[in-house]
């Protein structure tokens, strides 16, 4: 029946076992393959988050240059100098400057009188509002004593900035 050197055969079997080994632990490097693959799209990411900001950026600046600007003409418009031609002056060059930033294929830097007139009025959406005041305030700058009142031709400036604000913003 139970033949003695069988149980001792399998008392050795049973002492040669070894416990259950579980294998070592990895370390932290290298990392494994999706780490990686989520490190370069997070890098990735970043990269592009940087560059969006610094492109909003610009074009954000060239607004609030143009804002700054009115709000200095407008400061000005209180002053002696609001009926002068250098103060109309630069109202124009403020308003040709951000059309020539909005309109960069057009030649709107060259345009003045009767001309830069016609463009300020087609591109604005208060045209037929502004008809007069666009003539009167674009003729101002080379009349020493002006008929255009200041403070509509800031109001029109400042709508027609705030007309093209997303042209601006969105110009390369």
């Amino acid at each position: 029946m139970n033949n003695p050197s069988t149980a001792n055969n399998a008392a050795n079997a049973l002492q040669q076992l070894r416990d259950i080994r579980l294998p070592g632990s990895t370390g932290w490097w290298p990392p494994a393959p999706g780490w990686w693959l989520l490190a370069t799209a997070g890098l990735l990411c970043l990269v592009l988050a940087v560059r969006a900001w610094q492109r909003w950026q610009q074009r954000n600046r060239r607004w609030q240059t143009a804002q700054r600007e009115l709000a200095a003409l407008q400061a000005q418009s209180k002053t002696p100098l609001q009926n002068s031609s250098a103060w109309f002056s630069r109202l124009n060059a403020l308003l040709k400057r951000v059309a020539r930033d909005i309109y960069p294929l057009q030649p709107v830097v060259a345009l003045s009188g009767d001309d830069w007139v016609a463009f300020l009025q087609h591109s604005s959406a208060n045209a037929v509002e502004a008809e007069d005041l666009v003539a009167t305030m674009v003729n101002a700058c080379w009349q020493p004593h002006s008929s255009c009142d200041p403070q509509h031709a800031l109001a029109f400036a400042g709508r027609w900035l705030q007309d093209h604000k997303k042209q601006l913003r969105g110009a390369p």
